[in-house]
């Protein structure tokens, strides 16, 4: 809020011009004056008359507006006031003669009643005093006054729906929101499968490398030698005597499945990298593709035209911890996922595997395939005779190898695999986000507006699509641009977080809580929810007739002086947490709709009988001619 307040109600003359020379002080008050509220006694109107001429020729001030409290004084039961208040040409006047007021209705017959409720002490803490702060009120209250007021003085009147402010219930709402995204909740707290090399490398055998042309031999030669076997068991599956042909086969099965594994102990050579986590090189990424592995996505993930932004938002890790936030895992939740992934994605470097090559094809079976039995069992059959060939060990130990070379592309050699950097990275930027939203959360503690558990239970939970938002961009700026260390990528998740809160928080105050921050994707559209309850009593206050019994600001005896026969002017008001839920049902002018403000209802401005106010300079003001305006 940009009102300033000058509080003059109990000061001497000299005390008065000494509060307001330090607000228009150009050294130590205010940068700029655009909006200022004076406070004062009506007793003490003629006695500061001088202060409001200070005020005025100080050429500081764009728009005033003045409350004054108290009855009229004096036999004449006038309400003087100083020249540059009320009349024809002076600044707005609030004629609270009565803090408590009366219930009351504009009409000449009506009589007043008691108010019920207390009413603050403090004038400052007065609601029409709190009201008028909001920048937008003291606009639409100063505008009114000017065109539809006549002589710029009125008695106020209230309406009021109950307490809602915007900018404290949207604070208390959304530490409600940070809890359900920071506090550990249930769901699975294994590795995220998406992630999983198996899954995230995309690695296969082109079909014209030498991988896939190796295992086509070798199941090409097995199927010739399961014919020679069964076309040489004859009849009843007995194998005749000498020579049936089947163990050439057996050798060049035996001859392929070698080269295969000596081509595999080759690439796992070559294409390893020394220690843990790093990435091959260009040479031996050239490698790994002329041996016939290519990979999923690969082209895609070396588009020249995307953007970094279109490469973190395709980023696999970055969906995947996508998917889980918005479907409603907390952030150590997912961070926790993270760890136990990042554990079964470490890259240990391609050579590790080869003692994996001796198990899974063994020299052994390489002897047996090279030196064949010259017979067979004359009684065996073909699977019988398989089994003692070495064929199907030779075939298990191809698949076996295939298996082997696989799963080492997708966790060793894969451009498109998860990496233990962008894991750690992320869950670093989890990790800070969650200090900054908790700090933000516990320094809003005890803040409600006034709202109700319900009301801040249903807003938090349009809430949560923008802050998961908030938690998404702050992982997506880690991976676009990762920090060198853990601590750093803490420390800077934890800052943006923090910078992201206090925009989203300004942006509540100038827009309103309803619309969506500028870090906010466009899926996070939801208008806040509200409680229809509430939305029938907000409506209700601002729907109230105007000319009806409510809170006026003024004594019994002072309702004499007011107009009853003139159309009173009224100004409604609400908080924009209810502007989509009554916007179509309030005729005539639109509502102020407040971000910061307190209530919502109808500010009601009765206009005095002609006479009863009186503007003069008097004797204060030596040098310039006394002027009397009604």
């Amino acid at each position: 809020m940009t009102v300033e307040i000058l509080p003059l109600s109990g000061l001497s003359a000299a005390e008065a011009k000494q509060a307001a020379d330090a607000l228009l002080d150009l050294d130590v008050g205010p940068d700029r004056l655009e909006r200022l509220l004076v406070l004062d006694d009506t007793a003490l109107l003629d006695e500061h008359a001088s202060v409001y001429q200070h005020i005025d020729t100080a050429n500081r001030v764009e728009k005033l507006l003045c409350v004054t409290v108290g009855p009229r004084a004096g036999a004449a039961r006038t309400l003087e006031l100083p020249g540059n208040l009320g009349g024809v040409q002076g600044w707005p006047v609030l004629w609270v003669s009565r803090p408590a007021g009366i219930n009351w209705r504009v009409a000449k017959s009506a009589v007043a009643n008691r108010h019920p409720g207390s009413t603050p002490t403090a004038l400052d803490q007065h609601p029409l005093v709190k009201l008028v702060l909001v920048d937008e009120m003291f606009d639409r209250l100063h505008q009114k006054f000017l065109a539809e007021v006549p002589g710029r003085v009125a008695s106020p009147g209230l309406w009021l729906a109950g307490a809602d402010d915007e900018a404290a219930t949207f604070a208390a709402a959304l530490a409600v929101a940070i809890r359900r995204v920071c506090e550990p909740g249930p769901g699975s707290d294994g590795p995220f499968g998406d992630l999983l090399p198996a899954r995230a490398g995309g690695a296969s055998l082109s079909e014209s490398g030498p991988f896939a042309r190796y295992l086509a031999r070798i199941a090409e030669l097995d199927r010739e030698a399961s014919r020679v076997l069964e076309k040489a068991g004859g009849l009843g599956g007995v194998f005749k005597r000498g020579d049936s042909g089947v163990q050439r086969y057996v050798v060049k099965v035996g001859e392929a499945l070698t080269d295969l594994r000596d081509l595999i102990v080759q690439v796992l050579r070559d294409a390893s990298v020394a220690g843990t986590g790093g990435a091959i090189t260009a040479n031996q990424r050239d490698l790994v593709r002329n041996v016939g592995l290519e990979f999923k996505a690969e082209a895609g993930s070396r588009h020249p035209s995307r953007t970094a932004e279109s490469a973190v938002e395709q980023s696999l890790v970055y969906r995947t911890v996508a998917r889980a936030v918005q479907g409603g895992d907390s952030i150590p939740l997912v961070a926790k996922r993270l760890t136990a992934t990042e554990r079964q994605v470490t890259r240990h470097g391609s050579a590790s595997y080869l003692p994996e090559v001796e198990k899974r094809c063994q020299p052994a079976l390489l002897a047996r395939l090279a030196d064949p039995p010259l017979r067979l069992s004359r009684h065996a059959a073909v699977t019988e005779a398989r089994r003692e060939l070495g064929l199907d060990e030779a075939s298990a130990a191809a698949q076996a190898l295939t298996d082997l070379v696989l799963a080492v592309a997708n966790r060793e050699w894969s451009p498109t695999s998860v990496t233990s950097r962008d894991l750690a990275g992320s869950r670093a930027a989890l990790d800070g986000t969650r200090k900054a939203l908790t700090e933000h959360a516990s320094m809003a503690e005890g803040a409600r507006g006034g709202a109700r558990g319900a009301r801040l239970s249903r807003l938090g939970d349009s809430l949560l699509p923008v802050l998961c938002d908030l938690v998404l961009h702050a992982v997506g700026l880690e991976l676009a641009s990762p920090s060198a260390s853990g601590t750093e990528a803490l420390r800077a998740a934890h800052d943006r977080a923090a910078g992201m809160l206090a925009e989203w928080t300004r942006h509540v105050q100038a827009h309103g809580v309803a619309d969506r921050p500028p870090f906010a994707s466009s899926s996070a559209h939801d208008s806040p929810h509200v409680i229809e309850d509430d939305v029938a009593a907000v409506r209700e206050a601002v729907l109230y007739p105007v000319r009806d019994e409510m809170w006026q600001l003024c004594a019994p005896a002072d309702l004499s002086a007011l107009d009853v026969d003139a159309p009173p002017v009224s100004i409604r008001f609400a908080s924009r947490l209810n502007r989509e839920a009554i916007i179509g049902t309030i005729p005539g002018d639109e509502p102020v709709w407040t971000s910061a403000g307190s209530f919502a209802g109808l500010l009601r401005l009765v206009p005095l009988r002609a006479g009863v106010a009186q503007s003069t300079w008097g004797t204060a003001d030596a040098g310039r001619p006394a002027v009397t305006e009604s």
